[in-house]
């Protein structure tokens, strides 16, 4: 019966949700981010937070400074930008609120817009998310991260809520399980109601300690199960005695071609299994604020809605690269000092045969090519290829040999990477059927290639086959095959 009375917190998303929440602050202080004498406006007024627009806000304040000085200092600060910068970090300010009741409100980077008048002037900011921190007297480690859209999870929750208006709802609508080292639920809130959500709560469980940015890992664990680059709303996260909230302005999902690596509804153990191995990964890549390195790569891909066929190609390809190429593997197909060493005597060997003289100016004058590069040039560069290693194909294969991937998979990805970055595929009505099985073929080699860096050892829907058939993966031994551990 969750949502039949509102909690004072349901009340205060309901009202960022609706665009309509207000917090009164006896401070608002806008702090330039410069080294030398940052400029600062600081007066009384309220925090306007909505989900459309993240945080914004208007005050007025004492004006620093002359008008005619900050005249001169905005057009130093138009002919001083740096080449390939697209904001100078000086034209951001920091926000710090404070409210009666004194809770903090702070971001990083806000943008400011100044009205000036006579002896005060006009601020106007925004900013895409603001975050409140603070600190309690107990210890505990959990989070609840609130969406708008539905999330693709396993519905093995049984659901009875009953509404505000008087509706009930029973049924399998929400989700349970173990991810790692934290106890999850998943549940709709207020379905019936303009301010319908998703919640997603945890709790570490075994005395458990969780990296400081944890929830930001979840997050990313269920980007990619779910196969949806949804971002919450807020993010309430409980780490020691460390309280954050923090509300971000609401960004919509656009669905793309790109399907979950688990689909199947009953699939609970192995969706949660994957969610696991790729909320641990994401956590060894450091304990930042930011995505993690392999979100990074993929999240992109999340986000085609609307894109050609041949752009989605092309984001699959580049994706397969990225994931191929890390030290550890692209290290393995590379070629020994000992092969080196045999490409150079077959180089030199072929450079010094007799006939090449000859065979040099008859190429110089038959060829009408804009490459001119004589034979013994144009012979070296191709003889060097002889010694090539590293790159995506050769980590491809070198997966293939250890049973990782398939060869109908590398090929639908060496058959696509060109072209689509060249610009020069275009789908054909006729073969419609061919391209998209091409294009499941690349998503399911870059799932592949995901399992191995993460050791997901679970069942998966192999897309590169008519019929999405379940296939069992085993991560752990690829990463033991190919020395990754």
């Amino acid at each position: 019966m969750t949502d039949a009375v509102p909690t004072s917190r349901d009340n205060f998303i309901h009202q960022y949700l609706e665009d309509k929440l207000r917090i009164p602050c006896v401070r608002i202080r806008l702090t330039r981010l410069a080294a030398q004498d940052p400029t600062v406006y600081e007066a009384p007024g309220p925090l306007e937070l909505g989900k459309s627009f993240g945080v914004k806000g208007t005050f007025r304040a004492p004006k620093p400074g002359s008008s005619i000085e900050d005249v001169f200092d905005q057009l130093s600060m138009v002919e001083d930008y740096e080449p390939g910068q697209l904001v100078r970090e000086d034209r951001y300010f920091q926000l710090e609120a404070v409210t009666s009741e004194g809770v903090h409100w702070t971001c990083p980077r806000v943008s400011m817009r100044e009205r000036p008048g006579q002896n005060e002037c006009e601020v106007r900011f925004e900013a895409s998310y603001v975050e409140n921190i603070s600190h309690a007297a107990e210890s505990a480690y959990a989070a609840r991260l609130t969406y708008i859209e539905k999330l693709r999870m396993p519905e093995n929750h049984r659901v009875d809520e009953a509404g505000r208006n008087g509706s009930r709802f029973v049924g399998y609508d929400g989700s349970k399980g173990r991810l790692a080292n934290l106890d999850l639920t998943y549940v709709l809130r207020f379905r019936d109601d303009t301010v319908q959500r998703s919640e997603l709560s945890v709790h570490a469980v075994d005395g458990a300690v969780p990296p400081r940015h944890f929830g930001t890992r979840l997050e990313e664990a269920m980007m990619f199960c779910s196969a949806l680059l949804a971002q919450p709303v807020c993010m309430e996260v409980a780490h020691s005695t460390l309280r954050s909230i923090a509300f971000f302005k609401h960004r919509p999902v656009r669905e793309s071609l790109v399907r979950p690596p688990i689909q199947d509804r009953f699939a609970d153990r192995d969706f949660y299994n994957l969610a696991t191995a790729y909320y641990e990964h994401a956590c060894k890549d450091g304990d930042v604020q930011r995505k993690s390195l392999l979100t990074r790569k993929i999240a992109s891909l999340f986000d085609l809605s609307g894109a050609s066929m041949a752009a989605v190609a092309l984001g699959l390809a580049v994706a397969v690269e990225a994931l191929a190429q890390p030290e550890k593997l692209a290290g393995r197909s590379k070629a020994t000092p000992e092969h080196l060493a045999v490409v150079e005597s077959v180089k030199a060997a072929v450079l010094k045969l007799p006939e090449l003289d000859d065979l040099a100016r008859q190429f110089g004058e038959a060829n009408r090519l804009p490459d001119k590069r004589s034979l013994p040039e144009r012979l070296n560069a191709l003889l060097s290829l002889l010694g090539a290693g590293g790159r995506t194909i050769d980590a491809l294969r070198l997966l293939k040999d250890v049973g990782v991937v398939t060869g109908e998979e590398i090929k639908a990805w060496d058959k696509l990477r060109h072209p689509t970055a060249h610009g020069s595929w275009e789908p054909k009505e006729d073969s419609m059927q061919i391209h998209i099985d091409d294009l499941y073929k690349l998503l399911t080699l870059v799932y592949r290639l995901v399992f191995v860096h993460i050791g997901y050892d679970g069942r998966f829907d192999a897309r590169n086959v008519r019929g999405w058939p379940v296939h069992e993966f085993k991560g752990k031994e690829a990463q033991a095959a190919l020395s990754l551990q």
